[in-house]
């Protein structure tokens, strides 16, 4: 038998009736989503009706009931052109793949997730008092690719597919090219980018990394605290020989006496009892009578 006939060769087969993309990546589903509604905007909404209706505006903050869109508004894309959505899922592509498969699928969604909502909020805040809107998961993606640069510090990457340098330093460069756009100098001054969002998302990862988080074992240790039974009191055993005995009362010890009399008048009878026991008897006959 060959190499490749043995069982822990072969690939695990596939179960059937499961979703087709069951199977991919969460890198590749979050790739999926967003390529799927910048579709749908396009292709079955006029207007840009889809888009319009799960970014971000400035008024959210506002209205409790829209909170979703602090989320939402990380998955739609500029719809005047692919370049914004382009770059976003390619940055989400390369380096995000090394991230999932150090955190886990399940942790490197909640690690996203949480990123787009800090950065959304940040974005709320701040713009509180103006008339624009947000849209795009260029927060998340910056947050990305921080946070590989911090787990994979010297691995080395291509900028622009082309330029090789090590991963902190295109960290940096993110960061510093984020920071100038924000302060209005540099190449992106002027520009149409939510800087903030992407600060934000660059501060989150930051944070994350420095303090390990880990929001999974958060929420198992928050599960295990609600799901914690109160203590019930515990029930005192009474042991005779343990607790401190009181003297005994005078007639406590007279009945004691007199069932030890009559224990032996059952067995000997009346003339088998001294006189001292006689006295017991008549002495409890007496106070008997007294009673009565």
């Amino acid at each position: 038998m060959g190499i490749y006939d043995r069982d822990y060769y072969r690939d695990p087969p596939r179960r059937r009736g499961r979703f087709p993309g069951a199977d991919w990546s969460m890198v590749t589903k979050i790739i999926f989503v967003n390529v799927v509604l910048f579709l749908a905007n396009g292709l079955l909404t006029e207007g840009n009706a889809l888009t319009t209706l799960l970014m971000l505006h400035s008024e959210t903050i506002f209205r409790p009931w829209e909170y979703w869109k602090f989320l939402t508004y990380g998955f739609v894309h500029n719809p005047t052109g692919i370049l914004h959505i382009l770059c976003n899922m390619l940055g989400l592509f390369f380096l995000g793949a090394e991230v999932e498969r150090r955190l886990g699928s399940k942790e490197f969604l909640r690690f996203y997730l949480a990123t787009i909502l800090s950065g959304g909020v940040i974005w709320g805040i701040l713009n509180i008092h103006t008339t624009s809107a947000c849209l795009g998961a260029s927060g998340g993606v910056v947050g990305v690719c921080v946070l590989f640069a911090f787990l994979f510090p010297h691995r080395t990457v291509y900028f622009f597919g082309v330029f090789p340098m090590p991963a902190w330093m295109l960290g940096v460069f993110i960061v510093v090219m984020d920071i100038m756009g924000a302060l209005q100098v540099g190449p992106q001054a002027g520009q149409r980018i939510a800087f903030a969002v992407h600060l934000a998302g660059a501060y989150f990862a930051f944070v994350y990394n420095s303090y390990q988080w880990n929001f999974g074992r958060m929420f198992e240790r928050l599960g295990r605290f609600f799901a914690r039974k109160p203590k019930k009191p515990k029930l005192k055993v009474y042991d005779g020989d343990k607790e401190e005995k009181r003297p005994k009362t005078e007639g406590e010890r007279l009945s004691e006496q007199v069932d030890d009399v009559l224990k032996k008048y059952s067995r000997v009878g009346e003339s088998g009892l001294t006189e001292a026991e006689r006295d017991i008897l008549n002495k409890a006959s007496e106070i008997y009578k007294n009673k009565k």
